[in-house]
């Protein structure tokens, strides 16, 4: 058994010091250091890693070449997925990192936050390769330990948080079928990450400025 498909690489600390950087510098309304961070933060082997991961199947990452196979459980009144707010407590109660492979994750709302500012350097493209490769592979994801369409439900304790290689390289497979180890055998890692949250309702402080000079 294992904890998650492949070990992250390096890059994925690496990226996620420079976006805590990044986030920094937008709040202290340097977006020439925002810009340069997030740029550095664009890793292509931070693409290749999750398309490794959440690619084809494959017999060295996933144990298995073809997807599973089973009845697909009715939706009834089964939520397809929790809303917003119950999403941010799972995270909370996880740190704010993957439970798989504990890397840390940030929020999907922070790449509006770059893109929004400095939209140049945070690419938000409709494609994998268009995408900010970082804000593309270690943005949170809220994944189910038994799959939705095979019975899971949005309960907590079904609940986990996912970088985007762990959660779709799972695809619909159990964790017994990729033999992974149940992530909540292990406490989450609680070391003060708060995953960009402190983006949210970000105000910059040159736009803060600028915009009280020109109501003035």
């Amino acid at each position: 058994m294992r904890r998650c498909l492949l070990p992250p690489i390096p890059e994925f600390a690496l990226a996620a010091d420079l976006l805590a950087e990044a986030a920094d510098a937008l709040l202290a309304g340097d977006r020439e250091t925002c810009a340069t961070r997030l740029v550095a933060a664009d890793m292509r082997p931070l693409r290749d890693f999750h398309h490794r991961v959440a690619g084809p199947l494959s017999i060295e990452i996933h144990l298995q070449l073809r997807a599973p196979k089973f009845t697909p459980v009715p939706k009834e009144n089964r939520p397809r997925m929790p809303n917003g707010s119950a999403s941010m407590e799972i995270m909370k109660r996880d740190g704010f990192r993957c439970r798989f492979c504990d890397s840390r994750v940030v929020i999907k709302e922070a790449a509006s936050v770059f893109n929004h500012f400095v939209p140049e350097a945070a690419r938000l493209g409709s494609t994998n390769e268009t995408r900010h490769f970082a804000l593309g592979t270690i943005t949170a994801s809220i994944d189910h330990i038994v799959p939705y369409c095979r019975g899971g439900t949005n309960a907590p304790d079904n609940l986990l948080t996912a970088c985007g290689p762990c959660q779709y390289g799972r695809n619909n497979f159990t964790l017994a079928e990729l033999e992974l180890t149940n992530p909540f055998d292990y406490p989450p890692i609680d070391d003060g990450w708060d995953g960009l949250t402190r983006l949210l309702g970000a105000k910059p402080k040159r736009w803060a400025v600028r915009t009280s000079e020109s109501v003035g």
